[in-house]
Order: C-alpha cells, then structure tokens, then sequence
C-alpha cells in the first residue's frame, strides 16, 4: 500500500512552503512597497466598514490584521487581501443587528468552519451554479443598498434602518433634522476622494533629460501614491479639521467617539452570550443567525474566487485551495474577535499596481495594522462619521455594473432575467433573500432549457443515402423534455414542412466506397475540379456520388445521430420506449454511432434495437428500403394513413 507523501500534502496545503525557496531581497522590496501602500487604503476602510456591520470601530482594525498573515501561508494569489470589505459588512449587520459583538464573530467561526469543508470535500464546483449575471445583479444591489445605508451619515441624520426601502423611508421622514456641518463636510470628502482617485490615472509626458526624467518619475509616482491613498488622506485631513472645530459642550461633527484601544485577546469563540436581559446559548445564538451561518460563507467563497480568477492572468487556479485558504483566516480571526472577512477586489488592485510578488504582502500589511491598534487608535476619536460615510460611498458605487447590460443585450438577452430579477429582489427583500431568489430564477431557467432540448427534425434527401428523417441530440436528456421530444417525434409533419438536408464533403467521405451506393451515377469517378451541388461546395480529389433522388422511394425511417449524446435519464427512456413502440407501426428506427453507455441505457428498455456506426449507416438503410419496397406502401403521419 502506498502512503501520500507528507511533504507534498505539507506544500499543496501551505504553499508558502514553495515559493519562500526562492524568496529574495528584491521580491521582499516589492512585497513591502504593496503591504505599506494596501494598509493605507486597509485601515480607513476597516474602521468604516465596522461601522457598516454595526460594530465599534476597533472591530475593522482586528478583522483587518489577521487574514494577512493567514493567508500569506496558506493562500496562492499574491494580490488577494484578506480583510473587511462592503459587502460581507452589511451581510454581518443584516445577521447580528440588534444583538452585541459575540453574533458577529460566532458568525465569522462558523462561516469558517462552512468553507474549510465546503473546500476539504472538494464542493468548489458549486459556485459554477450561480450565473454571472446572478452575481452581478446581486453585487450591484448591494452596493447600492450600502450606499443608501450611508446616506443617513452624510447628513448627519440618526435614526435605525435595516433594509433599502427602510433606509429610505427614514431619510424622508427625519430630512428636516439634515446638520449642514456633516452635510457640508461628506460633499467636500466626497469631491475629494472623487478628485484623488483621478490622479493615479494621469500620465506624464517624458521630458527630455535624465534629470527631467527622474523628477517626471518621482511626480508620477507621488501623484499614483496620493490617488492610491486618498481614503487615508481624506480620513486624516477631516480629523484634523473635526478636532479643531471640536467643543466639549457642542459637537459640531458627529464624531466616531472611544476606541478600546490594544491588541485583542486571543480567545475561542463565543457560544453563550447575553443580551440586555436575555441569555442566548449556543443553540439560541445559531437560531438567530439562522440561513446566515450558510449565505454569509457562500458569499465570501463566490467573491474571492471570482477576484482570484480575475489576477490569474491565464494561470491554473486552485479554486479549492482558495476556499479553504478563506475559511482559515476566517476561523482563526474569530479567535482574534473578527467578523467575516473576505478578499477586496479594491485593495487586491492596489496591491497589484503596487508590485505585489507574493502573498507575503500581507504579514507587513497586518504589522501595520497591530501597529495601529497599538498605538494609533486614541487619535481615532476625532474621526467624522460623514468622513467613514464617505469612504464607503464612493468605495461601493464602482461596484454597480451597468455595462453588462448592453453587454447581456448583444450576446444573450434572455440572461437580463436574472440579473434584473436578482438586483430587484435584492433592494425588495433584502440582499440574502434576493441571492436566492437569483439562483431560483436560474434553476427555472436550466429546467426551461432542459425541457425544450434542441431537437429539429430533418428530412434528408440529398440523393446521398436512401431518403429518412434524421435527429442529432447534443448533450443529455433528461425527463424534463420527455413528452415534448416524444410529440415532437410522433406527430411528424409531411416531408414538405421539413427541412432538407444538403451533401456535404464530409458526407461524401464517409459514405463506404464499396457500399451499395457507391457507384449508383457516372461510376464513381473522382472530382477533377470543386463542384457547387446544392449550395455545397465539394472539394476536388472526393469520389463523384451523384446520386438521382427521384428514384429513391422515402424510407418512413428515423435515424437518431448519438455522436454528441452522453446521458439520457431514465424518465427519457421511458419516454424513448414509447416512442420507439408508436414508430415501429408504420417504419423502423436507427441509433447511429451510440456510445457504449448510450447503447448499454437503449438496450436496457428495448428489444431488438439497430445499431449502426456512420460506415455501416447506408448498407442498413439499403436493407430498410429492400424489406419496405417488398410491403404495401403505407406511410402513417399522425393518425392519418397516406
């Protein structure tokens, strides 16, 4: 018995063991350069995401810390941060509102838990079920749900809003309690982060000069670290201005208040808590949580896969390998007091404009943030909420997609139905509802497909072969089509409502050179020159089989082409058998080129049936077309005899 290698399960599950082999000065440089530059767009937006989960803000900086380290050793795309990001944020807030932090992390734990065995028995594949048009119907949604969730922040309104329609309804009713200094303050944030973003994207042209060069580069590369930065920069500049406005007695600005400052203590999860009055359990606190203990991980695993693909870069992607990656920094950041974290298409660009060469990238972005926590989080207290509220603004609308409609509308209109169908259900019922409902309507989709499987019959008469009708199944099917396959088949029109079917090269080649119509016209001789028959053009150096169809009686035969057919289930063969039995009354049916399971399923529910491969095809129709011509010529079309 053959044992598996340790050290190769060792490196397939950690694959820092790999590329540290070959971990040098000059990649570390790179690695360093990406961590410092992803930590100041990391830190502002943890301390507003938390905010989002409707958390304290030291919750941002511990789920910010620990995925970087976790991941450095376990995950394989260097891009990827690990951390707080919109989505899973307001995810957590729909889940834990109302209840205190322990829901959060117990969240985190067991959402950790569900993607370490979700990636263990390799259930990966099930991602490919959700459609991209589900996914971004689902993105856009919410991004504008956390939006509008933030628009009480930027006008300094407090009221409590779980949903889209709530937020919103709440807007309208305390509008006159707007505070023009929050107001004011969220546009010029709002204006500057907008302005600082452009910056990254302006290109300097190249003087002349090696001194002119090197001050264009160090312009260049000032203005894409500034663009990179500008949430940070934002933060720190309305601190600023908050903390010299600040009055004991008057606030002018709603600020963020006390952070626990220090490192948080390492501890297992918590699985009893209490809540005002109320004793939860672990049993009471899994019932709260309820359908998020599986959505929340799910939406996580979808997420970081999809940004991994997109780093690839046509590399191999371990998919599975990701989702327990995730799942690990998500069960030991419970111990770190995290909430769910997921991969940040945002910070993953950062780290990828910025030189990342390996997931190292992350242990210097998590000492920053320990840093932070150390030392930083008492000058947080000066933070404007209207500042957090813009932060997470102008980092979510990037995330509607309104090019994949057009996109959708040209290639494949009928996907506008999940997607629109998904980003409604979403604002409606709430962003977990409406992800289900999205994959509701693909389900009902896949069955609609299944059910009217691509099945034109075609009456061949192209002086070729003894005239039939023909089928070419693709794929599998299942009982959803049974009965309209069946009808379709039985209830057959006469031959002029059907389409004709045409010689082509390949046609003519594979019919046998010493079959018995080889040579039924101008004695099989070779083209010398590319003939045009019927719209067809057969190549010179082809066997001349020019065939006179009027002579030909029409064979009442069906000849069904198993060369793209790799399953039938058995509802479909009961429905074949059926089929098989009305057809046989009036003609015969052929099964060309059946597979050996496509022939093993036919054999097991008929009897007698005939099998032919393409070579064989035209000697057994030449036998049909011998045993008809010596029976009365009867052809029966529905209930109708000819």
């Amino acid at each position: 018995m053959k044992y598996p290698d340790p050290r190769r399960i060792a490196a397939q599950l950690f694959p820092i063991v790999q590329w540290s082999r070959q971990y040098g000065a000059d990649v570390a440089i790179g690695d360093v350069i990406a961590g410092f530059t992803v930590a100041l767009t990391l830190i502002p937006q943890s301390i507003a995401y938390a905010s989002l989960a409707g958390l304290e803000p030291q919750y941002g900086l511990y789920a910010s810390f620990i995925g970087g380290f976790v991941y450095g050793v376990m995950g394989t795309c260097p891009q990827i941060n690990i951390g707080p990001t919109a989505l899973l944020s307001l995810m957590t807030f729909t889940y834990t509102n109302g209840t205190n932090p322990d829901f959060a992390v117990l969240l985190c734990f067991i959402g950790g838990i569900v993607q370490l065995v979700a990636g263990t028995v390799q259930l990966g594949f099930l991602v490919e079920f959700v459609s991209l048009p589900v996914v971004s119907g689902f993105t856009s949604a919410a991004a504008i749900t956390i939006a509008s969730s933030q628009i009480k922040g930027l006008l300094g309104l407090k009221f409590s809003a779980e949903s889209f329609l709530g937020t919103w309804e709440g807007v309208f009713k305390h509008i006159l309690e707007t505070r023009l200094q929050d107001t004011l303050l969220s546009l010029v944030c709002c204006i500057t982060l907008i302005g600082m973003k452009a910056l990254k994207d302006i290109h300097i042209k190249d003087p002349e000069g090696e001194k002119g060069r090197r001050r264009a580069v160090i312009i260049q590369r000032t203005l894409w670290l500034a663009g990179v930065a500008r949430n940070a920069v934002v933060v720190l500049l309305a601190s600023i201005i908050a903390f010299f406005v600040h009055q004991d007695k008057e606030d002018p600005l709603i600020l963020t208040g006390n952070i626990t400052p220090g490192l948080p203590t390492p501890q297992p999860p918590p699985f009893q808590t209490s809540v005002g009055n109320t004793t939860y359990t672990a049993g009471g606190m899994f019932a709260h949580l309820g359908s998020g203990l599986l959505v929340v991980p799910l939406v996580g695993i979808i997420s970081n896969v999809a940004i991994a693909k997109a780093f690839a870069r046509g590399r191999t992607l371990d998919a599975t390998q990701e989702i327990i990656a995730l799942g690990a920094c998500n069960v030991v950041g419970a111990f770190f007091r995290s909430f769910p974290v997921n991969g940040s298409f945002t910070r993953s660009a950062v780290s990828d404009s910025s030189g990342v060469r390996t997931p190292a990238a992350g242990f210097y972005t998590g000492i920053i943030v320990l840093l932070t926590l150390a030392l930083l989080t008492p000058y947080f207290y000066f933070i404007p909420r209207a500042a957090l509220a813009s932060v997470i603004i102008c980092a979510v609308l990037q995330m509607v997609d309104i090019a994949i409609i057009k996109r959708l509308w040209a290639s494949s209109r009928l996907d506008l139905i999940p997607l629109m169908g998904t980003f409604v259900c979403c604002l409606v019922l709430g962003i977990e509802m409406g992800l289900i409902c999205g994959v509701g309507i693909d389900v009902i989709l896949l069955l609609y497909y299944h059910s009217r499987p691509p099945l034109d019959v075609e009456f061949v008469d192209n002086g070729i072969l003894p005239s039939h009708y023909a089928i070419y199944p693709v794929g599998g099917l299942h009982f959803a089509g049974a009965e309209r396959v069946r009808a379709k088949l039985i209830v057959l029109r006469n031959s002029k409502g059907l389409q004709r079917s045409t010689p082509t090269p390949e046609t003519l080649r594979g019919i046998p050179d010493n079959g018995p119509y080889a040579n039924v016209a101008n004695g099989g001789n070779i083209l010398e020159t590319n003939v045009v028959a019927n719209g067809t053009t057969v190549a010179a150096g082809t066997p001349n089989r020019t065939y006179l169809s009027s002579n030909v009686r029409k064979l009442n035969v069906l000849v069904i082409y198993c060369d793209g057919l790799y399953r039938m289930d058995y509802t479909f063969l009961q429905s074949i058998k059926m089929m098989v039995t009305e057809w046989s009354q009036s003609g015969s049916i052929v099964w060309c080129n059946a597979k050996p399971v496509i022939r093993e399923q036919l054999e097991s529910v008929l009897n007698n049936a005939a099998f032919c491969d393409s070579e064989q095809l035209g000697v057994l129709l030449h036998s049909l077309s011998v045993i008809e011509e010596q029976q009365p010529q009867v052809e029966v079309i529905g209930d109708t005899q000819l």
